[in-house]
């Protein structure tokens, strides 16, 4: 019988442990929610530059605040979304894993040579050209 009673108080305790550690609460006493990390943003210098970059979930958890002033500095548009997907000539995938779209409108037009080379050479990226329309 005692061994019954011992093993039901463990038992008591660990709930209480995990129950514990699931309502942590802050500083007003409301309990603590995990937001989950944002899926994929996006930096859109299209207009300025002729380029939009996507990061993915790991990369933007460790840097969004980087990305998000680099961005604007840069004369892009950040936003929770992927980049556009229209007029793309090709994408350049970082080591990072930012992938970097290149766009063939407007006044920064790529073609896809020059696109590939600054991908190749400068970024030292993975080029893939795009499907034609």
């Amino acid at each position: 019988m005692r061994f019954v009673v011992f093993a039901a108080s463990l038992l008591g305790a660990f709930a209480g442990c995990n129950r514990a550690s699931d309502s942590r609460a802050n500083d007003g006493g409301a309990p603590v929610t995990s937001v989950p990390p944002r899926g994929v943003a996006s930096c859109d210098r299209g207009q300025s530059m002729g380029t939009c970059s996507e990061y993915g979930r790991t990369y933007l958890a460790a840097n969004e605040l980087l990305l998000k002033s680099s961005c604007g500095k840069l004369g892009g548009t950040f936003v929770h979304a992927e980049c556009p997907n229209t007029s793309v000539v090709g994408s350049c995938t970082l080591s990072t894993g930012e992938v970097r779209k290149f766009y063939g409108t407007g006044s920064n037009a790529y073609v896809p040579e020059r696109a590939r080379s600054e991908c190749e050479t400068s970024f030292r990226g993975t080029w893939q050209m795009s499907a034609p329309p």
